[in-house]
């Protein structure tokens, strides 16, 4: 018996062959990463807030009521695109501080928090999810934890960074609302673009570095930042773990 599957196609489910039940996924996931690209290429047109569902099927191709198949609504796609761009982001900054992530491993966390907000501030859709801080900074912690964690540990085993009780995790908390207030502080213009370094400064010393090492490693230059190739792919929920530091 065929049962219509949920990209709008005929799926063969029951007695279907091994082979058939394979496909099935993988389709789903071309289909959530078609959809999830055009999300990114009209609302980086439009803007999140005048981009619409129609728009966002018709850039796909794919039927208005498919969208419903894979986000419940604008603002779950919006996120889901979000952690598509982070992850993009994090991959970037690993490349970026390559050179000198075990020689100078207190540089790679201002260095990144740097790249990451300049970056962050020419993207409109994230002017959109800057506004909703408190989404924002759910967002940014569960994306950029594994790395900004990782990269903290390793500042502190070689004694870069000194925390109380070694808290990494709390610590992190802290400094991704301090980057999340720090977007919306500038975005709004409330603050000059270069106001960054002066936030990094501020995030380094709350991470444990001295005031003059804070001071110094916020006015470090930057490296080549790798331009964006976002995988569109990337759910955040089958995320596999980094590996132990």
């Amino acid at each position: 018996m065929a049962k219509r599957g949920t990209d709008g196609g005929q799926t063969q489910v029951e007695g279907a062959s091994p082979e058939v039940k394979k496909r099935i996924p993988w389709r789903r996931l071309q289909t959530r990463s078609r959809l999830l690209q055009a999300a990114y290429e009209v609302m980086s047109t439009k803007g999140v807030d005048a981009a619409t569902i129609q728009e966002i099927t018709d850039c796909a191709h794919v039927g208005f009521g498919t969208f419903y198949n894979y986000f419940k609504s604008k603002d779950e796609v919006a996120a889901c695109l979000l952690d598509c761009i982070i992850q993009d982001m994090a991959r970037r900054n690993e490349l970026a501080t390559e050179s000198f992530k075990l020689a100078e491993p207190g540089r790679v966390m201002p260095v990144s928090v740097r790249l990451t907000l300049r970056d962050a501030i020419k993207d409109p859709v994230w002017r959109w999810w800057v506004m909703r801080p408190d989404l924002l900074s759910d967002r940014m912690r569960r994306a950029f934890e594994p790395f900004g964690t990782r990269d903290l540990r390793l500042a502190i085993k070689a004694g870069r960074y000194s925390l109380l009780d070694n808290a990494v995790e709390t610590t992190w908390g802290i400094m991704v609302w301090m980057m999340v207030g720090a977007l919306c502080d500038v975005i709004s213009g409330r603050y000059p673009e270069d106001h960054e370094r002066y936030v990094v400064e501020m995030i380094t010393r709350v991470a444990g570095a001295s005031s003059s090492q804070a001071r110094e490693l916020a006015a470090d230059p930057l490296p080549p930042y790798p331009p964006a190739n976002i995988d569109f792919s990337f759910d955040i929920t089958q995320r596999e773990l980094l590996p132990e530091s």
